[in-house]
């Protein structure tokens, strides 16, 4: 039974993609990744099967993960599900480059098999050509470039780039969801392809599962579940949700803008350019569960009126 060490255990990201495997009942053993194996995420986590097997690390220190890890299972780490955080505490886009690399590097040397790798969309099949001048993007298309050229583009360890567009989760109520709609009703008429964090998890768990399979091996995959403008979004949430979609006063998204380069350059870029460019249509196809903003709400933890 070999071993999947999945980074960003109790994250979105990787908590999804934890689920998946779990869902798909495959003979593989999870080796979830975390900060804290005391917290009580850790915990009820690794309550959810028997598969998983928590470790303890840090992504500053990806050498002790992996030793970690030998330690909790006798069977070979042929996988691993890759995800860094460019902001938050602590967190920055020079952080995220610098971890991304590193792990790269360290799974090279453990001999992992399939390297999955979560990124950022950047204009659909454009994205390898086009960096953008958004710090967190280019840092992920750095290490992009990084790991097709340490893998020797699949000769040495094969991969799956993920990449995603906009989280349906950002719209959340609270104070940045809250400002995220403000700033997303200011592009205007111009949609935004949105993703819900379980998708994510469920193209991450199948590259995982099906390395070989031609739609993973070796391959970059933008995804999206939807695509919509501002007023479409809110007239959606407020259908389903009994009350209008929160947004912030214009003047809290504009310190932002003021106070963020990060904010301020990413959405001049959704507003002013092609934007994402994900293949709804053709992810459909490959996902026939793939949710669109209505069907999130439908199964968000939101509250309803």
């Amino acid at each position: 039974m070999p071993a999947i060490l999945v980074f960003g255990a109790t994250g979105k990201q990787g908590g999804a993609t934890i689920r998946r495997l779990v869902e798909a009942d495959a003979p593989v053993e999870i080796l979830a990744v975390t900060r804290n194996a005391e917290s009580e995420g850790a915990k009820k986590l690794a309550a959810e099967s028997p598969k998983i097997k928590l470790v303890q690390g840090d992504l500053n220190e990806p050498r002790g993960v992996f030793e970690a890890a030998k330690k909790v299972t006798s069977t070979p780490i042929e996988g691993v599900f890759s995800v860094q955080v460019a902001m938050g505490p602590g967190a920055s886009p020079e952080s995220e480059e610098v971890q991304g690399k590193a792990l790269i590097d360290v799974a090279l040397e453990n001999n992992v098999k399939h390297f999955v790798y979560t990124s950022v969309d950047r204009g659909g099949e454009r994205s390898l050509q086009n960096p953008t001048s958004i710090p967190h993007f280019l840092s992920k298309h750095h290490i992009e470039e990084y790991l097709l050229e340490k893998s020797q583009n699949g000769a040495k360890m094969e991969y799956t780039i993920l990449r995603p567009t906009a989280f349906f989760d950002n719209a959340k109520p609270g104070f940045m969801g809250n400002a995220f709609n403000a700033m997303w009703k200011w592009i205007g008429d111009k949609k935004l392809q949105c993703i819900a964090t379980e998708d994510i998890g469920w193209f991450g768990a199948q590259a995982l599962l099906n390395p070989e399979d031609p739609l993973y091996k070796n391959a970059a995959i933008s995804l999206a579940g939807d695509e919509l403008n501002y007023e479409e979004a809110a007239t959606i949430f407020k259908e389903k949700m009994g009350y209008e979609m929160p947004t912030s006063y214009w003047f809290v998204a504009q310190g932002l803008f003021l106070a963020s380069k990060e904010f301020s350059t990413m959405f001049t870029w959704f507003k002013e350019t092609e934007a994402y460019k994900a293949d709804i249509e053709a992810l459909r196809k490959i996902h026939p569960g793939l949710q669109d903003f209505s069907a999130y709400l439908d199964r968000s933890p939101y509250e309803k009126n």
